[in-house]
Order: structure tokens, then C-alpha cells, then sequence
């Protein structure tokens, strides 16, 4: 009886939370207002864009994405929050569902996948609810990423290209996908994506002329350029990437809370230098992941996930002016590394659970620096300090460890040597 009903409990309940959430001023708040800014002919990146009391953000997003939400601007703002944060729950059951198509089934049980998938979502249930909270777009940029590379691999290059080519348009962040097909030989992908990405640069002029059109792409870039000074030393409680983690390590800086966290004293101009090499190694590490010689398929479906798991987890790494959102990007690596370590944990073979065990440790710390620091476990005072020393940023560097030492040939071996005892 219980179980008939637990469906529904659990989709009322949800239901209860995302009511809640869409009555609230979100950031999706701020896209609805540079939307309206838009229509009346302003430049929304000039402004600040009032939330809520003491509460005012800049619009960072591209004017192809202001106009597509310009038909939601003459309805209240809960119902397009509500549609979104909708959208946002069948996102994250799409992303499951592609998820676990990079799974041989024949070598995992259903017990196993179960196990994974709720491991999946415990690790990043912290990063999903913040995406919530905010009203966000992180969970759509990496459903878009997938689902486009789930297309391509189709041979759909028109659909998968658009969808890609929209994604990137609207948050730059997906960009990451585009060397990676052109490693992988996948020039018609590339291509289709490249093309629509042009078409969807001057499409907004169609409606609001050249003109309009061009000075807001040139003022968008003004505000996400990574060169500017406030995208290169980053010491608010808010940002959590490597610009907001490197220079504060390196040289003295005043951040929201009076705790000193640097360990050197350079200069702001050595500690960003330092900060853009760390970027480098990090880029550069994609060939280990993606293995040499480029320019040939990744040999399997297991060898893909891992790759494109690297790939996303790199995104609130060196991408700057990063929030706790964006490393909703890290569930492809926590999926990856939960399906690893599951079939490890039931394997008799004694080289399998010698690793296995070698394994738990640096996947205890990165529960702790992930999920542990949230503040409804530790208290908001706790959780400042935490991101005021950057400790999630550590759990994703951490993460990229996991990565390195779990590749699927091991993944393989360990599971077919279950199967075959």
C-alpha cells in the first residue's frame, strides 16, 4: 500500500517545493527584467537590476536569450518561474535517463543501479537545490549538452547542432564541447553547431534591428570578458572557481569575512599569472582523459562518459565568476565515479578491493568539501567560512583525482571479472 502511494506523496511534495520556490525572487527574476529592458528598447547590461531589498544583480546572459523570454514578461513572474523550475525536474530525469545509457546493463544490476543513480543525486542534491533556489539555468545548459551529444551520435546533426549552438549562445559555458568534437572527428557535429551559432548571433536583429543587436552582443562581451579586473581576483563568499581559490591563496586579500587565507604574499599581477598556468595544466589534462592520437571515436560508450565527465567538471574550474550553481556541471563525474566505485565495492577479486578501498578516501573528502559544508548540515556561520576559503572548489579538484585513478579499462576489467565469477 505504502509503495502504491509513495509516488504520488513524493510528486505532491515536490510539487509543494516548487510552488514555494517560484514565489520567490529568483534569478530568473533577472532575466524577466533584462527581457523587459530589451522590448523597450534599453541596454540591460548597463544596469543593475533590482531583486529584492539590498538584493541587485547584472545581466550576464546573451540577448537572444532576453528576447526569447519577452512573451513571459506580461504574465506574473510565478508563472514563468514555475514553468521553469518544471522544466528544470524533467531536465534532471532526462539527464539520468542519458546518464545511464553510457552503461553496459549486462554488467550492472538493477540493485547497483539504483545505488548509483541515489548516489548521483545525494552528492549533488546540494547543487540542485541551489539551482532551484535561484531559479537557475545551470541544469538546462548540461541537459542541452548531453541531450546535443546523444543527437550527434544519432547522426541528427541538425537538431543536435541547434540545440548545442543555443545552449552556448545563451551561456558561453557548454563552448567546451566544441574542441572536443573536433577531436573526436566529429566534423559534421562541429560544423552544424558552428553554423546555427551564426545564425543565432544575428537572429535577434531580425526583431530589434542591427544596430540594437550589435551594441548589445558588444556590451555582453564588455560584462563576461575574462580579462576584466573583477573577473581576474574574485574575493566575495559567492564565486567558487579557480579565480576566486588561486589569488586569494597567494596574496593578501579582503574578502566578506576577516579570516586570512593566503599562504604568499605576491603580487596581484604574479598571483593571476600563477592562476592562469593552473588553468593551463588543468586544460592541458583533457589529453589524458581523452588519450592520444586525436581525431578517432572514444572506442566505447564508458570511455565517453568518462571523457565528457572531465570536460563539464573543468567548466566551474576555469571558467570565471562561478557560483556554487554551476557545479551542478559536476554530476557526469560523480555518476561516472559512483558507477565505479559501486561495482568495485562487490568485487572478490583482491587487486578490485584493494582499490576500492584506496578509493573511499578521496571520496570521503569529497563529500565532506561538497555536501558536508552545505549550511543546513553545518549552520550558515560554518558554511561562510567554507566558502569563504573555498572549500567546494576544493571537492571538485579533488573529484578530477577520482577521475584520473578510476579509467574505464579498470571499470571494465573489475566488471567483467564479477560477471565471469
Amino acid at each position: 500500500m505504502i509503495r502504491k502511494f509513495l509516488p504520488y506523496f513524493i510528486g505532491i511534495c515536490v510539487l509543494a517545493y516548487l510552488v514555494k520556490q517560484a514565489t520567490g525572487d529568483g534569478d530568473f527574476k533577472v532575466f524577466l527584467e533584462a527581457a523587459k529592458l530589451v522590448n523597450s528598447g534599453e541596454n540591460p547590461y548597463q544596469k543593475w537590476i533590482y531583486i529584492k531589498e539590498g538584493h541587485s544583480c547584472l545581466y550576464f546572459y546573451s540577448p537572444l536569450w532576453a528576447i526569447l523570454l519577452i512573451p513571459f514578461t506580461h504574465l506574473p513572474n510565478f508563472i514563468p518561474n514555475l514553468i521553469w523550475l518544471l522544466f528544470n525536474v524533467w531536465c534532471l530525469y532526462r539527464i539520468g535517463k542519458l546518464l545511464v545509457h553510457y552503461l553496459d546493463l549486462e554488467l550492472v544490476s538493477e540493485r547497483q543501479l539504483q545505488w548509483i543513480l541515489t548516489l548521483t543525486f545525494l552528492l549533488n542534491l546540494r547543487f540542485i537545490l541551489y539551482n532551484f533556489s535561484l531559479i537557475q539555468l545551470t541544469i538546462f545548459l548540461l541537459w542541452g549538452s548531453l541531450e546535443s551529444i546523444r543527437l550527434f551520435r544519432e547522426q541528427k546533426y541538425i537538431r543536435g547542432g541547434m540545440l548545442l549552438a543555443l545552449i552556448i549562445n545563451i551561456k558561453i559555458l557548454p563552448i567546451v564541447l566544441l574542441p572536443y568534437l573536433l577531436y573526436r572527428n566529429e566534423w559534421k557535429s562541429f560544423v552544424s553547431c558552428l553554423l546555427f551559432l551564426v545564425v543565432f548571433l544575428f537572429l535577434p536583429a531580425v526583431i530589434i534591428g542591427w544596430d540594437f543587436n550589435t551594441l548589445l552582443y558588444q556590451s555582453w562581451w564588455g560584462t563576461i570578458n575574462p580579462s576584466n579586473e573583477e573577473h581576474l581576483l574574485e574575493t566575495g563568499l559567492g564565486p567558487h572557481s579557480l579565480t576566486a581559490l588561486i589569488p586569494t591563496l597567494l596574496t593578501p586579500t579582503i574578502g566578506e569575512i576577516n579570516l586570512p587565507r593566503n599562504i604568499l604574499s605576491l603580487s596581484e599581477s604574479s598571483a593571476i599569472l600563477v592562476m592562469n598556468c593552473i588553468r593551463l595544466c588543468l586544460v592541458s589534462l583533457t589529453i589524458y582523459f581523452l588519450r592520444w592520437p586525436p581525431f578517432k571515436n572514444a572506442g566505447s560508450r564508458m570511455k565517453e562518459l568518462y571523457e565528457l565527465s572531465y570536460l563539464f567538471l573543468l567548466v566551474p574550474l576555469v571558467f570565471p565568476h562561478q557560483q556554487k550553481y554551476a557545479f551542478v556541471f559536476m554530476i557526469p563525474a560523480v555518476f561516472y565515479t559512483s558507477a565505479f566505485m559501486v561495482c568495485l565495492y562487490e568485487s572478490n577479486d583482491k587487486p578490485t578491493k584493494k582499490l576500492f578501498q584506496w578509493l573511499r578516501f578521496p571520496a570521503m573528502l569529497f563529500f565532506v568539501c561538497t555536501t558536508l559544508t552545505t549550511d543546513g548540515l553545518i549552520g550558515k556561520e560554518l558554511n561562510q567560512i567554507s566558502q569563504h576559503f573555498k572549500i567546494v572548489t576544493y571537492g571538485a579538484l579533488v573529484l578530477i583525482l577520482l577521475l584520473v585513478i578510476c579509467r574505464p579499462t579498470l571499470f571494465t576489467i573489475s566488471t567483467t571479472r564479477k560477471k565471469t565469477s
